[in-house]
């Protein structure tokens, strides 16, 4: 194998909760590439990254860049981007399936708890977007068990995956492995219409149980009694209010928990 041969793009691990489509490209960076279609969305992204649901982990991202790669075709275990071919039937699979929450001490909630509290401003969101976070703080554990509450979250807020959505792929994310999950997961599963193709795709792999690998290592940390912190700083770092969404919906998961298991 010579220099450039070594140095081609190669997909090093993919989302078990890919789904076949035709997509174009709606934003890049030096290290993600987001396609969207009708069918859905994927996600390209460089192996300096941690995987996220229905995406596919690249080697040598900047070279699979130089590629026209505005739009993709993905079937049958097969990528294509401008006629380059890239065979992902044998790449390693990431997956959470088997993953849930299946206990947590008083500790990890209340570290989780005190990180919100410190960390989840409403400074963080353009002024005329600060509703958005009010709504969210005042959200009792209480109210999500209303339907019509969840329904409400799907879809709302701002960016490219609205503050709703962010906060549900976080309360299933900790409720996973329980009756509620499930209660939640056909909510979310009727109502995917009611948001955006790129959000949507996070809401159906959550309501199949796959979750990035820091919301993954942050149920891991519950499960062993680990210290927590590590995980959620790595989570409040996605996107720009993204991660601390997730993490006030994972806290109000776990009241939930408290409260009624």
């Amino acid at each position: 194998m010579n220099e450039e041969q070594q140095n081609w793009p190669d997909a090093i691990l993919k989302s078990s909760c890919l789904k076949p489509l035709k997509a174009r490209l709606i934003y890049e960076n030096d290290k993600v590439l987001d396609y969207i279609s009708d069918d859905g969305a994927l996600f390209l992204i460089s192996d300096e990254l941690d995987p996220e649901p229905s995406s596919i982990t690249i080697k040598n991202f900047s070279r699979l860049k130089e590629l026209n790669h505005g739009y993709i075709i993905f079937q049958q275990d097969v990528l294509m981007i401008e006629g380059y071919r890239m065979d992902v039937s044998l790449t390693k699979v990431f997956s959470t399936s088997d993953l849930s929450l299946q206990n947590f001490d008083e500790s990890f909630y209340f570290k989780i708890k005190e990180f919100v509290k410190e960390k989840y401003s409403c400074d963080l969101y353009p002024a005329s977007s600060r509703k958005v976070c009010d709504i969210l703080l005042k959200i009792e554990a209480e109210s999500l068990l209303n339907p019509q509450k969840i329904k409400s979250l799907i879809g709302f807020g701002i960016g490219m995956t609205p503050s709703g959505d962010d906060f549900l792929v976080g309360l299933m994310a900790s409720l996973k492995g329980s009756y509620y999950f499930n209660y939640f997961r056909k909510i979310v599963t009727k109502n995917f219409y009611r948001t955006n193709k790129i959000s949507g795709e996070f809401l159906r792999c959550a309501a199949s149980g796959e979750f990035s690998a820091t919301l993954a290592g942050l149920i891991n940390a519950g499960n062993f009694h680990m210290s927590p912190e590590n995980y959620l700083y790595d989570i409040f770092k996605k996107g720009h209010t993204s991660g601390i969404e997730s993490l006030l919906g994972f806290l109000k998961g776990l009241e939930i928990r408290k409260k009624y298991f």
